[in-house]
């Protein structure tokens, strides 16, 4: 699991949604399987799946949209509703890439694929972090990355 996928697992877990992580689906009939979803964060109370895919990968904009909407972004809501054994009303599919604040691209996918620059994702969660006590309301050891930024925020910035 890379750094983008650990932190994503941690925010939304902290956020109150059940997370998995690294989940493979369409299994091959000869071993194997043709999925590996990276993040995978339900909330009961809504039915709402959040499925990240995430990368910081240096590939043209093209490229990325190719590759994740063949590869990443692939399982229909009755799969998903398959894999998790619950029922979705909402499903939201999140692109997690791009490290430049400004971007010329087309970012539309389409297909309910939300695109999101991991520069904002860092500074939504830093903004939310920032806004808490690291003495009072600290972020708990087992979100250690979460709680990295949250005494990088609270601290030194």
């Amino acid at each position: 699991m890379n750094f983008l996928e650990q932190l994503a697992a941690e925010w939304y877990e902290y956020s109150g949604y059940f997370v998995r992580t690294n989940v493979r689906a369409r299994k091959r009939q000869r071993g194997g399987w043709d999925a590996e979803l990276d993040v995978l964060a339900y909330l009961p109370r809504t039915q709402t799946l959040i499925h990240i895919e995430a990368s910081g990968d240096a590939d043209s904009w093209d490229q990325r949209k190719s590759r994740f909407l063949s590869k990443k972004f692939v399982l229909s809501v009755p799969e998903y509703c398959e894999l998790l054994g619950c029922e979705i009303a909402e499903l939201d599919r999140v692109a997690l890439v791009g490290w430049s604040n400004t971007v010329k691209a087309d970012l539309s996918w389409g297909d309910g694929i939300r695109v999101v620059l991991i520069p904002d994702f860092l500074r939504e969660i830093a903004t939310f972090l920032r806004s808490r006590d690291p003495m009072r309301q600290a972020v708990p050891e087992s979100y250690p990355m979460l709680r990295s930024i949250q005494m990088t925020v609270g601290f030194c910035l």
